[in-house]
């Protein structure tokens, strides 16, 4: 959840931004025949007439492509005693540049817009393809300037001026141009009216910033207070793609633009399929903020929502405001209305509240309260709920914090409680909080040194499931880990400790289910050293010596895994485990050996007459530890790796520091690339075995809470992955493990994804395991190979029909129980200015409320509205539903137009 991106996004982005070309007051009028500056009281404005320079040039023939004027001459200080009056008709000279500013390579129309047979190549290629245009500021000088208005003259030019001497006002006529710097204003007719300090525009007004495009029939504004108006407005917001009109801008004297009758739409001109309508809206860009009253959401100019007040951002900074509703429908909850609201309500902390109405349970309150600083994120989350469908209140808080990031003392916490080990399997939660098992409850500190990292930690658990065992909690756990070379000898240490208590109160008795049946708490199965709790301190140094260039790389290794315990146990009466005479103070210290070398060959090749670097890279792995009795050991944290080619070079077969495997053994791969000239892997292949030279007897616990068999044989599967990528749209990779003398230790996997552009996607992919050693904490034993074989395939596509209408579908089904675990499917409409996502769903739930827990089956619509410019207007939890069940969505979404 760090740096989250602030929830609340401009209901009006950018919203009639015209008030930037009146956030300056025009300071001064320079050109070559009047310059006007403030008098010495401050009161009026004092202009003189200022002599044409010498061997004027005349005044080039309109419209000019790229010729600019003598530089412009500028007198501010001219004494009050030289005066004489201007001559009507005389030209005013254009600014440097100006006169470039006013051709463009575009034949731009009215509001900048420019159909699509006119764009450039790469203009083309910024818009989807059912796009019929775009807007395209045109270029001109001083668009990109980002000099401080204070420090920028105002130049002007006409096609005629004059100066009335008497009435101090003074008039430019034909084609008028004021700018300063990024600023631009055109008109037919500009005015200067000295006493009254104030500029009239009138006819064909076009006022400019950069990025924006602004039109009316008049403006006037004052020059001592910065008031502005402008009548009948139309606008352009080139990089949001944004249009709208007035029928009339203010900018009051405190820089607050009032608009009557305002409309947005991000639609194309002339197709209006949604547009926002305010009467009254107030922009304050100074505070970033901007609200709007009597506000109705037209589709087609039907009205379709109407709200009578809203509060909005202008920019990224966050603003109070009400967000973008969800609302959905399921088995389990009926139909569900979320309309979550944001506070906004200082700079460094904020909240959002999620109000959730479900017919079928009521009312849930959910709401969160963030605190952040540069290197720090707080955040409080709570939910309550007095649940209609189990005559109950429900409830869940927590605490997640990160701090001290950018410092040497990084400070952790993830808490989080809840009412009922069914919370999240009953209800669903727009917090940020996440749950398999279990929820943590863990709170850390670590202070980070150069080269090493001393750690204290507080790790609980609460349970969100009835079905399993209760976990083992930390209190506390201390660990210090480091790595340093021994000076220029070229051996590296690296080293480990820890310390930590482990500790759980085991649950006893009997659990009802809803159907008035009963069965034993899962922890009730536990027997032996799996009831142990206690101290447990690891040590595990390690020395070796790297060597490696670029053919060949050999690293021996040597460390000692030591480990201690101090137990206690929760003996029960019916189990045969001989509690009494039980060793409550196990040890082991244990030597691992190992020799890491490879070698690497390349060679240049040809493929479909394509130039190739192929490479050879065979690895041997010796690994030789002596067997040692940890039978006495409980299993606190170990459990047994995942084999596959990447475990062949490791140390240990098992995770955790309760166990030291045994081993005598030699590891065999080899793995060839294929890479292209800028180094792209087109393709990939690794082959692996493990030779035994001994029996592995070092097991973990079985079910009577006592060591399992040994394993005998001399190797173990074949173990191999490849990938290919057959182009830019194609890639395929698998793995497998292959046993020739025991087919029940087969495994792999098969994955094809094709994303050749233009939005379309389709993944396809096959999985299967044989054999797992999982525990049944209902049953307290492992279950067998056939209960727990996986056997699954999942496929998911998003496929456009045409350049609007796409379909969306995933179906995910297990061959082993012959059922479907997962499948919706649906339709989106995308056009320029608006999208909708409709997608019907089928999943399976997990029910420990009866006896037996099991799956059942549940469904779902969901609908998806998104106005582009506004962002989702319904249906928020179709982007995580699409995002989770379809591989490559989120890059082309956000790829998308």
């Amino acid at each position: 959840m760090a740096n989250r991106i602030p929830p609340y996004r401009p209901a009006f982005p950018l919203l009639l931004v015209s008030g930037l070309l009146f956030a300056q007051p025009l300071t001064s009028l320079a050109s070559t025949q009047v310059d006007c500056s403030p008098s010495a009281d401050g009161g009026s404005w004092s202009c003189e007439p200022v002599s044409a320079p010498a061997n004027l040039p005349p005044r080039p023939a309109r419209p000019a492509a790229t010729l600019v004027a003598p530089k412009q001459e500028r007198l501010s200080d001219a004494p009050e005693s030289r005066a004489a009056n201007p001559r009507s008709g005389d030209a005013i000279v254009a600014a440097p540049g100006e006169l470039a500013l006013r051709a463009t390579a575009l034949p731009i129309t009215e509001m900048d817009w420019v159909s699509r047979d006119q764009l450039s190549d790469a203009q083309r290629a910024q818009i989807a393809p059912y796009c019929s245009g775009m807007y395209v500021e045109p270029p001109r000088a001083g668009r990109d300037d980002a000099t401080p208005f204070d420090q920028l003259p105002v130049y002007a030019s006409a096609d005629s001026s004059r100066f009335e001497q008497g009435t101090q006002t003074g008039t430019l006529e034909g084609d008028v141009l004021l700018s300063q710097g990024r600023l631009q204003a055109q008109s037919n007719r500009a005015s200067f009216d000295q006493p009254n300090n104030q500029i009239l525009l009138d006819g064909n007004v076009r006022l400019r910033d950069q990025g924006v495009l602004v039109t009316g029939e008049k403006a006037s504004m004052q020059i001592d207070s910065g008031e502005a108006r402008i009548d009948q407005v139309s606008y352009v917001v080139h990089d949001a793609s944004a249009r709208g009109t007035a029928s009339k801008l203010i900018r009051r004297d405190d820089a607050v633009i009032v608009l009557t009758e305002g409309t947005y739409t991000t639609c194309e001109p002339g197709e209006n399929t949604w547009a926002l309508h305010s009467d009254d809206i107030e922009l304050d860009r100074e505070k970033g903020w901007g609200e709007a009253k009597h506000v109705t959401l037209r589709v087609k100019d039907v009205p379709v929502f109407y709200t009578p007040y809203l509060y909005f951002p202008l920019d990224d900074r966050r603003q109070t405001g009400l967000l973008a509703p969800s609302i959905s429908n399921s088995t389990d909850n009926g139909t569900e209305l979320v309309t979550p609201y944001y506070f906004n309500l200082a700079p460094n902390y904020d909240a959002t509240l999620y109000p959730r109405l479900m017919s079928r349970r009521g009312l849930q309150m959910e709401g969160d309260l963030r605190y952040m600083r540069p290197d720090e994120l707080t955040v409080f989350s709570a939910s309550v709920l007095d649940d209609r469908e189990y005559d109950e209140n429900r409830w869940l808080y927590g605490l997640n914090h990160k701090g001290g990031l950018a410092s040497r003392i990084v400070t952790e916490v993830d808490y989080t409680n809840i009412s009922d080990p069914f919370f999240f399997q009953d209800l669903n939660s727009s917090l940020d909080t996440r749950s398999g098992t279990f929820v943590n409850q863990r709170a850390a500190i670590t202070y980070r040194g150069n080269s090493w990292s001393l750690s204290g930690t507080l790790h609980a658990y609460e349970l969100a499931t009835i079905a399993s065992l209760t976990p083992y909690q930390r209190l506390p756990q201390l660990r210090l880990d480091g790595s340093n070379y021994l000076a220029d000898s070229g051996f590296k240490l690296d080293y480990r400790a820890e310390y930590a208590y482990f500790d759980r109160d085991l649950e006893r008795g009997t659990i009802t289910g809803d159907d008035g049946l009963s069965f034993a708490e899962p922890d009730e199965n536990l027997v032996g050293l799996q009831r142990a709790t206690g101290h447990r301190i690891s040590l595990s140094p390690e020395i070796s010596y790297p060597w490696r260039n670029s053919w060949a790389f050999v690293t021996p290794a040597a460390r000692i895994q030591s480990v201690y315990y101090d137990l206690d146990f929760d003996a029960r009466a019916a189990d045969p485990f001989d509690y009494d005479n039980a060793n409550t103070n196990p040890s082991s210290t244990i030597p691992v050996a190992s020799l890491d070398a490879g070698l690497y060959f390349d060679r240049n090749t040809n493929w479909f007459g394509k130039s190739m670097r192929q490479t050879l890279e065979p690895r041997a792995y010796y690994l030789y530890a002596p067997n040692e009795n940890q039978s006495d050991q409980p299993l606190f944290d170990t459990n047994g790796n995942t084999f596959s080619y990447n475990s062949l070079f490791r140390d240990d077969r098992f995770s955790g520091n309760d166990r030291t495997a045994d081993a005598d053994q030699l590891a065999i791969g080899v793995t060839s690339r294929t890479l292209e000239a800028n180094g792209l892997e087109r393709a990939r292949a690794s082959l692996g075995q493990v030779f035994y030279f001994a029996d592995r007897r070092v097991q973990l616990l079985d079910n009577q809470g006592t060591s399992a068999a040994d394993e005998t044989d001399s190797s173990s599967a074949y173990a191999a992955e490849a990938m290919y990528r057959i182009n830019q749209a194609w890639r395929v990779r698998g793995n497998v493990l292959w046993d020739p003398d025991n087919s029940t230790n087969g495994a792999g996997s098969l994955i094809a994804n094709y994303q050749p552009g233009g939005g379309q996607i389709f993944n396809a992919g096959y999985r299967y395991r044989n054999r797992i050693n999982t525990f049944d904490s209902l049953t307290g034993n492992f279950l067998s190979d056939l209960d727990q074989r996986i056997d699954q395939s999942d496929m998911s596509f998003m496929w456009p029909l045409n350049p609007q209408w796409s379909v969306i579908g995933r179906w995910q089904h297990d061959f082993a129980d012959d059922r479907t675990l997962e499948a919706f499917g649906g339709l989106e409409y995308d056009s320029c200015c608006w999208k909708v996502r409709f997608i019907n769903r089928y999943w399976l739930d997990y029910n420990e409320r009866e006896s037996v827990a099991r799956d059942t089956a549940n469904t779902g619509i969901f609908l998806q509205i998104v106005l582009k410019g506004l962002g989702s207007v319904t249906g928020n939890r179709v982007e995580s539903l699409l995002d989770e069940g379809i591989p490559g969505y989120r890059e082309r979404d956000n790829n998308g137009f």
